[in-house]
Order: C-alpha cells, then structure tokens, then sequence
C-alpha cells in the first residue's frame, strides 16, 4: 500500500469512528479527543490528518454526499429513461432516507451548518448538486424540459428528504414504493401549479 493509499485508509477509519459517535451524541458534543479515543489514534495523530473540528466534518459531509451521489447515479446507469426517476427515488428513499443512521448524520450535519458558514456553504452546495440531480431524472423520464423541472425537482427532494426525517422520528411504515408513486405523479407536468 502507498502513502496516499495509507492517507485514505486512516482518514476513513477517523471518519467512520466519527459516524459512530454520531449515532449516539450531537455534534456538538463531539470533540477531536472523543473521536481520537473512538478511532484508537492519539489526540496528536487525529490532528495530523484534521487540524480542526470543522476539517474532520468537512470529509464527512464530503464522504457522506459523495456516496449518496454514486449511488443515486450508479443505480441508473443502463437503465430506460422512464424507469430511471422511479428506480432512483425508490433507492434514494430505501438506502439513504428510510435509514435512520444517515437521518441522524445528516441533522448533525445540518446544525453544525446553522453554526459555520462553510459548513452550510458545503450543505447547500450538495442541496444544490442534488436539486439538479433530481430534475435530470425528472427530464430523462419525460424527456422534455419545462420551464417548472426546478419547482418539480425541487418537490421530489422535499418530499424525499422530509420522507425520511418524519420516517425516523415518527414511523408509520411507509411503503416505499407507494409513496414513490405519489411523489411521480405529483411531479407530473399536469399536477405541477
């Protein structure tokens, strides 16, 4: 394994310990020493590789809205333009929203962000990254551009996001794809105000 190899494989054992932690405290309750002592690195060599608080989130959200992209995206690939949002959404919804460590990540992440600027600058360009990626789907599957996919995408992601949050605060065992059924029709170009 080469330094840069070895560079990556330390960064994600101190980012999953960090995951870890946040299952079970705010981030605010989180400091560099909780997070040195969870992933077996001194204080020192946590540092080494984040200086601060706000670096060590910084990968995190980065690790976190990474991997939901690649696997928005990779679960379409090769797919047929009409199948392509529902098969998307219904993936987003059971692998990312409906789970309920990735909902309590995101809210950490998301008030961390009410807190420092280039946090929510980070959360709202992956907000924004996601709103985009959300009418691409909704494109691909009617295959025209209207003047309202961004008041579309920007339901579905509503919808999808809140979906999940209500989902791991208050259960009441939504079927999924009844619900991404709806969220379909509702971004029909005739059901769009």
């Amino acid at each position: 394994m080469n330094k840069e190899q070895k560079l990556i494989e330390k960064k994600k054992i101190i980012i999953n310990a960090l995951k870890r932690l946040l299952e079970r405290r705010v981030y605010s309750q989180i400091s560099i020493e909780d997070v040195s002592v969870e992933a077996g690195f001194s204080k020192g060599g946590l540092r080494h590789y984040f200086p601060t608080k706000e670096e060590l989130f910084f990968e995190l959200i980065e690790d976190f809205f990474k991997q939901i992209e690649v696997d928005s995206v990779g679960i379409t690939k090769g797919l047929d333009p009409d199948d392509r949002a529902f098969i998307s959404t219904l993936f987003g919804i059971e692998r990312f929203l409906l789970h309920k460590q990735n909902i309590r990540l995101f809210i950490n992440i998301i008030l961390y962000g009410f807190e420092d600027e280039k946090i929510m600058d980070r959360i709202r360009s992956f907000l924004r990254t996601h709103l985009n990626m959300c009418g691409d789907i909704l494109k691909s599957g009617n295959g025209a551009e209207d003047e309202k996919d961004i008041l579309k995408a920007r339901l579905v992601q509503i919808i999808l996001l809140c979906a999940g949050l209500f989902e791991t605060i208050d259960p009441v065992d939504i079927e999924p794809r009844e619900l991404i059924s709806l969220i379909l029709k509702m971004a029909k170009p005739e059901n769009v105000v």
